[in-house]
């Protein structure tokens, strides 16, 4: 699937690039931009062994209404396992005291992602804002901005919640029988490490980051009968220690993005209230199909059919004996429908508005050009032996993550026998985009409509259900148990189901900028197609109502 993006970034950089950046911007450092900036300067040199001291800088955007945070006592160190070697390193920032940092909270540790080894850098904050938005707790907050390192520009990062409990983070009582565990391969001294009973998954304890015997001991045994109830128990034994309906999700977000990572690391579950939870969400960016086929061969189907969206990839961990549950696998299938619409959208425009991947480049595509041509990274080059080998421009680069996305879910949905596609019997409409129906005609019955489509959930306008011979208007909803279609009709902008006067007289002023009108409408008034209203559509709608001119024969 190719849509076209508007966006067009200026990526000619002629700069090598080293262990830091070259580039420093043309603006004052201070001066506000498009995103909040983060100035950074340190005392000593930067490493991964420990932090140096600093000072701290943060400027919200232009226009933005957080103060300015100096802190001149803070801390500061190089993050990260493989992308802390990385030529565009990511960091740990540690405030002097607690700090609201752009509205995100009170904190004293905070992480600046590099995202250096994913070229169109927003699979990170798109999995957050998919996690965040399908309610899974504690998803981090994040915010995206230019980072300065003693007067270097180092490019465009997030700036984000760490993993870790407390009362803006993670909301545990790491006093009590309340833990953060981290599926982790890697061994890190400072944590504490054991291995599960059944199904011999190795979870590093992230929070309490000190526990005592007691602690420990009830952690052992909880999670001994968590399993005993996964092996051996019916499905409400498995629901007396898992939040299942976190589960579900978790599992969802994992499945579609493909995560590398799942079974190596960053892949965390909390227990809280006595059940174990998915989540929080961490580290995407090596995900939709952003892997070195070389060395992810599974992964990439490299010895099948060598397409990266295909096959299941997050039946693992308690995923897999949870999935032998009918019930779980059941409720996975009907959530996956449910979310349909916010999947599609996150590559497609549909009835949610506009699609995550083109508003997302649009709002941030200030400080997207500036990642490459100010601060010197090259979209063509590969700087981890893990990554894929990239397209030679951003917009490329997008468009495989758009498509990827749409292969993903097609598979996903045909290989757990899901069908939300809806199927036309006549000529009556015509699709649009994918997610758009578009009428031929006006003055179309609900039982109409409902006939010349097959397997049909329902056909609502707003809340409104429509049948029998009620006039189906523009924005009406068609659904089968899945994604959400819209009903467009050229000029129907009252939305009564027909092109009239008063579609005109609205559609003129708002060509003559005297009215305004919303998107759904803006897709009704546009009869020319080319992305406004303007005289030329009021004219065709004019022409239409005195019956000189047929916008739905043109």
């Amino acid at each position: 699937m190719r849509k076209s993006i508007s966006l067009v970034l200026c990526i000619f950089v002629l700069v090598s690039v080293f262990a830091m950046p070259l580039g420093v911007s043309a603006a004052p450092i201070e001066t506000p931009t498009d995103v909040p900036k983060v100035i950074i300067t340190t005392r000593n040199t930067v490493n991964t062994d420990k932090y140096v001291g600093c000072s701290i800088t943060i400027i919200d955007e232009e226009g933005g209404t957080h103060e300015v945070i100096t802190d001149s006592d803070s801390s500061f160190k190089i993050r990260g396992n493989s992308t802390s070697s990385g030529e565009k390193k990511p960091f740990n920032i540690k405030f002097s005291g607690k700090t609201d940092v752009l509205g995100m909270g009170k904190a004293k540790k905070w992480c600046l992602l590099a995202n250096c080894y994913e070229k169109t850098l927003i699979r990170n904050q798109m999995i957050l804002d998919f996690a965040r938005n399908l309610g899974l707790d504690y998803t981090p907050q994040y915010r995206v901005v230019d980072v300065y390192l003693n007067n270097r520009f180092l490019g465009s990062y997030l700036l984000t919640d760490p993993i870790e409990a407390g009362g803006t983070r993670i909301d545990i009582d790491t006093d009590g029988n309340e833990f953060v565990l981290e599926r982790d391969a890697r061994t890190d001294e400072e944590t504490v490490y054991f291995e599960t009973p059944i199904y011999n998954i190795r979870f590093g304890i992230n929070e309490p980051e000190e526990q005592t015997a007691e602690q420990y001991s009830w952690l052992m045994d909880f999670i001994t009968k968590a399993e005993n109830a996964l092996k051996k128990g019916s499905y409400s034994d498995v629901e007396k220690y898992f939040d299942i309906e976190s589960m579900i999700d978790f599992y969802i977000v994992l499945e579609l993005s493909k995560n590398v990572d799942i079974n190596v690391g960053s892949t965390r579950f909390y227990i809280k209230d006595g059940l174990i939870h998915g989540g929080p969400c961490w580290d995407f960016d090596l995900s939709m199909g952003n892997c070195s086929s070389s060395y992810y061969t599974t992964y990439n189907n490299i010895y099948t059919t060598g397409l990266s969206y295909q096959g299941l990839w997050a039946e693992t961990l308690w995923f897999k004996p949870l999935l032998k549950f009918s019930e779980f696998r059941n409720a996975v299938n009907e959530r996956y429908l449910e979310l349909q619409d916010d999947i599609v959208n996150l590559y497609a425009d549909n009835v949610n508005g506009k699609n995550y991947i083109d508003a997302t480049v649009e709002k941030y595509s200030g400080t997207i050009s500036r990642n490459y041509k100010e601060a010197g990274w090259i979209i063509p080059k590969i700087y981890s032996t893990l990554e894929r080998v990239p397209e030679s421009t951003y917009e490329a680069n997008i468009e495989y993550l758009r498509d990827w996305l749409y292969n993903r879910n097609k598979w996903l949905l045909k290989e757990w026998g899901l069908n939300s596609e809806i199927t036309s019997n006549s000529n009556n409409y015509s699709s649009l985009n994918g997610y758009f129906i578009e009428a031929n005609s006006d003055e179309t019955t609900a039982t109409q409509l409902l006939s010349d489509y097959s397997g049909l959930n329902s056909l609502y306008h707003g809340d409104k259900k429509l049948v029998g011979k009620t006039v189906v208007p523009h924005g009406s909803i068609l659904t089968k148990g899945g994604a959400s279609y819209m009903v467009v009709l050229k000029g129907d902008v009252v939305a009564d189901g027909s092109t009239n006067a008063r579609d005109y007289a609205i559609i003129k002023r708002t060509a003559l900028k005297t009215a305004t009108l919303n998107d759904v409408q803006i897709m009704a008034a546009d009869i020319n197609g080319n992305g406004a209203v303007d005289a030329q559509d009021y004219q065709i709608v004019k022409r239409h109502v005195l019956g000189s001119f047929d916008i739905y024969d043109n």
